[in-house]
């Protein structure tokens, strides 16, 4: 009768510590990541940064109320008027400097509520690597594909 009891309580020991170490590995897999050579990056918010683009060339006032750092405001429009349309105006961007220790929640709250109080902002969140590089978004992607498919040959989208 002891025996079983013991093997009862080392079964279930086993498996409470089978689904703790499965679920901290769910919990550390991130859902950010890309590709590269064929491989995932995997990356994680980087809170303490944001990118910022803008139609004037002032930062909104919601984010100068709110003392957030900024850097100097660049405009998009340097290099790129050979692939811009006509109607293409300038915009100007910049990179945020938040606050430290943000959780990724407090994070994306901030982010959206700057979007929300500003129609015209096209805000966008800051990742580090696994290595702990800095990388940001921008309105701006730019991609290579890996081959060009029939579909975007017959159609000229490349």
């Amino acid at each position: 009768m002891l025996n079983i009891i013991k093997i009862t309580d080392m079964r279930r020991i086993k498996l409470t510590f089978g689904i703790i170490i499965f679920c901290l590995i769910a919990k550390s897999q991130t859902p950010y990541y890309y590709y590269y050579k064929g491989e995932k990056q995997y990356l994680t918010l980087h809170t303490e940064y944001a990118f910022i683009s803008v139609k004037e060339q002032s930062v909104p006032n919601s984010i100068q109320q709110r003392s957030i750092q900024t850097t100097a405001l660049r405009s998009d429009n340097s290099d790129r008027k050979q692939y811009q349309g006509k109607n293409r105006t300038s915009r100007y961007y910049a990179e945020l400097k938040l606050e430290k220790n943000l959780s990724e929640k407090q994070y994306l709250e901030l982010l959206e509520d700057i979007k929300h109080q500003n129609k015209d902002v096209i805000i966008a969140p800051y990742f580090k690597t696994e290595r702990g590089n800095k990388i940001g978004l921008s309105n701006f992607f730019y991609i290579k594909l890996k081959e060009i498919h029939f579909f975007s040959q017959k159609f000229n989208f490349i």
